[in-house]
């Protein structure tokens, strides 16, 4: 029973990190930033200058909201296993691959642009079982 309230409780604060991923995109998308900083970079490649932006306007924000609410929860529950951190991310990873469909004329381009946010999360998502690991044992 206590197993069944753990992984509702990750389902509920899975979908309330989605939504506030909306509001993070958002935020990180109306960032302006100069071009004389992205210049050097564009002149290499235009997409891995969007890259870098996505990176530091939208992923390091959502990764470090994916951290909050995982050590948060940590108040909540007990001892979080490997189920509970991927029903916390899930509903996050969906929603976003969901807004990349959407992209239709552009999804690969916006595959590789989103990439270092899935990259980044999936790191903070790693570190997180790794060391609820090392807790358990």
């Amino acid at each position: 029973m206590d197993q069944i309230k753990n992984q509702v409780v990750a389902v509920i604060l899975g979908v309330a990190l989605a939504y506030a991923s909306i509001a993070i995109a958002g935020i990180g998308a109306a960032v302006a930033i100069p071009a004389d900083i992205l210049k050097p970079v564009a002149q290499i490649s235009g997409l891995l200058a969007f890259t870098l932006v996505d990176l530091f306007t939208i992923a390091v924000p959502l990764a470090a909201a994916f951290l909050v609410v995982a050590f948060a929860s940590k108040l909540v529950i007990r001892q979080p296993d490997f189920t509970f951190y991927v029903l916390l991310l899930a509903p996050l990873v969906l929603l976003q691959l969901y807004f990349v469909a959407q992209s239709q004329p552009q999804v690969l381009n916006n595959i590789i642009t989103t990439l270092p946010r899935y990259l980044l999360l999936a790191v903070c998502f790693y570190f997180l079982v790794r060391s609820s690991k090392r807790a358990n044992a």
